[in-house]
């Protein structure tokens, strides 16, 4: 039996291959895509084939869902069953037929799969659009218009009205692939549906996850989401600008930034801010901010940086080093459409994998800051190393006395 690879370890090499990937997509290597999506499918059908060979006759759901595997509905169950027999056939025309979009609660566990393994997507506010094209994103802001003492006016209602903001979610369009081999010898679990659930759903958290919390930190607004640290009062054809990033020094300079740019919303009432999100690349982390999170001093080991505010701090490797994108996690409103749009679907015309077919799901979305004050981009490449404070009382002025 092969030996299977530490969890962590795979996750490395799938996030290094869909890095491969996307990088391709941007250049238009085909040559390159080609082969990043047939390594992240070998590495994500290995492992599964390898899982199976062991847990293949366990039916102790308890011991499955440890593995990743989870039970399905009845109508995941059918839907599934569907997608093989239509893969099975290998006629296009029956793929074209399975006009049922993919279930709903199967884009839930993918977006639930995405946060366990990114902590940036867990700390924001991610929701599965189900089908529709239009939410409203400030919904936990508009809390205090939605009562008032006294006669309902027309004034009151307009300005609740004119208070709404909604995000349009078919804006921004990500395709995600996935392959079966057209042979099924790679598949050997015999199309199990829950088995195949795991499959796609490994593929499918894997790439959107990388698209998603790359635009969050870097989207400009032009077919893609509108990162964390931009500035969404105003922008040019659809592109949005980055806000000019503010060089702190220390870690009193740090609180200075939160109370002077976060503590007033967009319509200047103050907030209640109990912690805030910083997100940070994975080198600063380690040199800049996990130092500071552990100092001993007289009182003992304390984290200067929940001294100065209380911070969730979570790395990304699309946050360039020397910055830190800083602000209120739930006002960051991100919605992924898997009701409507995720259709499975290929195109043999476009087939550029041998012996493997190349299905595609599109996922769209929409993501933003809910106001322009809910986020700062931090310049940190002059952060100082905390330097424990030493008093000193009276003085020494002979070698006897010191």
């Amino acid at each position: 039996m092969p030996i299977m690879k530490n969890k962590d370890l795979l996750k490395e090499e799938n996030y290094k291959i869909v890095q491969k990937l996307s990088q391709a997509m941007q250049d238009g290597d085909a040559e390159a895509a080609a082969g990043a999506i047939q390594e992240l499918h070998d590495s994500v059908a290995n492992r599964i084939e390898q899982e199976f060979e062991q847990y293949g006759n366990v039916t102790d759901m308890m011991v499955l869902q440890s593995r990743g595997l989870r039970a399905l509905t009845s109508e995941e169950t059918e839907w599934y069953q569907k997608f093989i027999n239509a893969a099975k056939s290998g006629a296009k025309q029956e793929i074209q037929n399975l006009t049922d979009h993919m279930v709903p609660t199967i884009i839930d566990r993918v977006i639930q799969d995405m946060q366990k393994a990114h902590p940036l997507l867990a700390a924001i506010d991610i929701q599965n659009a189900a089908g529709a094209v239009r939410l409203v994103m400030n919904a936990k802001q508009m809390r205090g218009l939605l009562g008032s003492w006294g006669p309902i006016t027309s004034a009151i209602t307009a300005q609740v009205q004119g208070a709404i903001k909604f995000i349009d979610i078919d804006r921004a369009k990500y395709t995600a692939y996935f392959l079966i081999p057209k042979d099924f010898v790679r598949f050997n679990f015999g199309f199990a549906p829950m088995w195949v659930d795991a499959y796609i759903r490994n593929i499918l958290s894997e790439t959107v996850a990388f698209g998603l919390e790359k635009t969050i930190v870097q989207g400009n607004g032009k077919d893609q989401f509108i990162g964390l640290a931009f500035d969404v009062s105003q922008s040019t054809d659809g592109v949005y600008a980055e806000k000019t990033a503010e060089a702190i020094t220390t870690w009193d300079g740090y609180r200075d930034k939160i109370a002077d740019n976060l503590l007033l919303d967009a319509n200047g009432d103050y907030r209640n801010i109990s912690e805030v999100l910083m997100v940070v690349n994975p080198v600063d982390y380690i040199k800049k901010i996990r130092p500071a999170m552990q100092v001993i001093t007289t009182a003992g080991i304390q984290n200067m940086i929940d001294r100065a505010f209380p911070t969730r701090v979570v790395t990304s490797p699309f946050v360039a080093e020397g910055r830190a994108k800083v602000g209120l996690a739930e006002n960051y409103f991100a919605a992924i459409n898997g009701g409507q749009s995720g259709i499975i679907e290929y195109s043999d015309e476009n087939q550029f994998l041998q012996d493997n077919r190349v299905y595609t799901t599109r996922v769209y979305g929409g993501g933003r800051p809910v106001d322009n004050t809910s986020f700062i981009n931090l310049d940190i490449s002059g952060l100082e190393d905390y330097a424990t404070p030493v008093k000193v009382k009276g003085t020494v002025k002979t070698k006897e006395e010191a």
